[in-house]
C-alpha cells in the first residue's frame, strides 16, 4: 500500500499512482503531487503547491503553508517545487504573497531550513540546518546557505557562491564568492569552482577578476569598478555573468575583506552599501 491507512488526503489534492505517503501526513487543498515522490510520516503538504517528481520530504516538514507576511490577507498565493528534491525534518517552505514561492530541482534542504515567501531557489542549492531565506530573496544555482545563515528579504546568493558561520546578509552575495562575516566577501570559492566542471580558463579569468576587482581597484564603488574590466576577461561568460550580477543589484553587495584581516577585527565590517551612491566598496 503506497499511501498509509491514517493519511488524510483532501479531495481536491491531485497525486500521482506512484506517491508513497506515509503515517499521518496531511494533504490539504488543491495540492499537485508528481510521479515517484515519499512522503514521510507527519508531513503537511497544503495550499495551492504544484511538486514535481522524485521528491523526498522527511517527517514534521511543512510545505505550502501560508507566508509569514502581515500584508497577506488570502490573496493569490503559491509554491512551485520541481523535481528531485530533499526536505529533510522540521523544514518549512511558505507560499508567496500574491505571487508564487519558486524552488528548482536537485535541491538540498536540510534540518529546520526555511524558505520565505517568494523566494526562489534555483537547481543545486543547498541550504544547510536552520538556514533562512527571507522573502522575495533568490539563491542562484549550485550556491551553499550554510548553518544558521539568514538571507535578508530581497537579497541575493550568486551562483556558486557559499555563505557561512551564521552570518545575516543584508545584500547580495556575488557569483562564486564565500562569505565568513555579515556583509563581506572574503575569498573565492575556488573548491565550488573546481567541483562544479568549470573550465580551467574560465576559473583562471575569475581569479583575475577578483584579483583586479577586490584588490587593485579597492576603493572604487563595484558597479564602477566593473567598468575597468578588460575586453578580454569580458569575453568569458563567467565575468559578465558576475558583471551583471553586480550592476543588478538593488540591496548592494558585500564588501571585500581577506579572512585574515576578518579573523583579527571581527565586527570591522558590519554593514552593506544599499545604493550606488553609498560605493559598494570591493
Amino acid at each position: 500500500m503506497l499511501i498509509h491507512p491514517t493519511a488524510v488526503i483532501d479531495t481536491q489534492a491531485h497525486i500521482d499512482p506512484t506517491v508513497k505517503v506515509g503515517p499521518y501526513t496531511v494533504i490539504e487543498g488543491p495540492v499537485k503531487i508528481g510521479p515517484d515522490c515519499h512522503l514521510h510520516s507527519h508531513v503537511k503538504v497544503t495550499g495551492r503547491t504544484t511538486i514535481g517528481s522524485g521528491n523526498t520530504i522527511h517527517s514534521f516538514a511543512v510545505i505550502g503553508d501560508t507566508p509569514q507576511d502581515l500584508k497577506f490577507k488570502e490573496q493569490l498565493s503559491e509554491l512551485v517545487i520541481g523535481s528531485n528534491n530533499i526536505f529533510r525534518e522540521h523544514t518549512t517552505v511558505h507560499c508567496g504573497t500574491n505571487g508564487i514561492t519558486r524552488i528548482g530541482s536537485n535541491c538540498f534542504f536540510m534540518v529546520g531550513s526555511h524558505v520565505g515567501h517568494n523566494a526562489e531557489v534555483h537547481d543545486f542549492v543547498t541550504m544547510v540546518n536552520g538556514s533562512r531565506l527571507g522573502g522575495h530573496s533568490t539563491v542562484f544555482e549550485r550556491a551553499i546557505v550554510g548553518a544558521g545563515c539568514a538571507i535578508h528579504q530581497n537579497a541575493r546568493v550568486g551562483r556558486l557562491a557559499m555563505v557561512t558561520n551564521n552570518t545575516a546578509q543584508l545584500g547580495d552575495v556575488p557569483p562564486y564568492c564565500i562569505s565568513m562575516h555579515t556583509a563581506v566577501v572574503t575569498q573565492i570559492n575556488h573548491i565550488g569552482l573546481r567541483r562544479s566542471g568549470m573550465s580551467k580558463d574560465a576559473v583562471n579569468a575569475i581569479r583575475q577578476m577578483f584579483k583586479l576587482l577586490m584588490r587593485d581597484l579597492a576603493g572604487i564603488p563595484l558597479p564602477r569598478a566593473v567598468d575597468k574590466l578588460s575586453p578580454e576577461l569580458l569575453a568569458h561568460p563567467e565575468v559578465r555573468e558576475f558583471v551583471d550580477f553586480v550592476k543588478s543589484t538593488k540591496r548592494g553587495v558585500a564588501k571585500f575583506q581577506p579572512w585574515s584581516q576578518t579573523t583579527e577585527e571581527k565586527g570591522t565590517a558590519d554593514a552593506t552599501h544599499t545604493d550606488d551612491n553609498d560605493g559598494q566598496n570591493a
